[in-house]
């Protein structure tokens, strides 16, 4: 069974725009998440970019090298885990 969340209608300031969005998100993620991607972009404005749309794709650009980095540490962690997991029940085995 699936149970769908109520979508709310959220309008985010972003890079000195209006921006209005439909989620099912928490009213806090998505405050959360606007702030982070305004942030990202007035940095990346801040360091020479006065373009918004290039300062807007090189934030993106930027967001999305750490959420895949992320990622890829989330995988190895897993893998890590499953390993120690595995090496614990075979001393627990092999104590017995």
């Amino acid at each position: 069974m699936i149970i769908s969340k109520k979508e709310r209608t959220y309008t985010l300031r972003i890079a000195g725009r209006d921006y209005t969005i439909t989620s099912s998100d928490a009213p806090e993620h998505v405050r959360r998440v606007a702030v982070y991607m305004d942030r990202k972009i007035a940095e990346t404005a801040s360091s020479g970019f006065v373009n918004r749309e290039t300062a807007s794709v090189i934030a993106g650009l930027s967001m999305a090298d750490e959420l895949l980095t992320a990622q890829d540490d989330n995988t190895r962690l897993r893998r890590e885990l499953m390993q120690a997991r595995q090496e614990i029940s075979e001393l627990k085995h092999a104590n017995k």
